[in-house]
């Protein structure tokens, strides 16, 4: 029984640590899911390649001030959307 208790507070260490690192990715997640989102969108142009088609758009999109600009927007946007999951998540699972 001592043995099997043991375990069982062994596992249940395990299990905490493993939801403080969940916690840690998550929190990593929320802070820089916006700007990755908006580089997948805007990704640097190889040479020659265009990213749209469309001269004009490519050469706004190259923009690095409004690529800073459009990445801090959607940092701030994923921000909200994360507490507002996190307020959902609160109210779902306390239940």
């Amino acid at each position: 029984m001592q043995a099997l208790d043991a375990e069982i507070r062994q596992l249940r260490q395990k299990a905490r640590q493993l939801e403080d690192q969940l916690d840690v990715n998550f929190s990593y997640l929320q802070e820089h899911s916006g700007s990755m989102f908006v580089r997948s969108l805007l990704p640097r142009r190889i040479e020659g390649e265009a990213l749209t088609g469309i001269k004009l758009l490519d050469t706004f999109m190259q923009n690095e001030r409004l690529q800073k600009i459009l990445i801090r927007l959607a940092d701030r946007l994923a921000e909200r959307l994360g507490d507002g999951l996190n307020w959902l998540a609160g109210r779902v699972f306390r239940k």
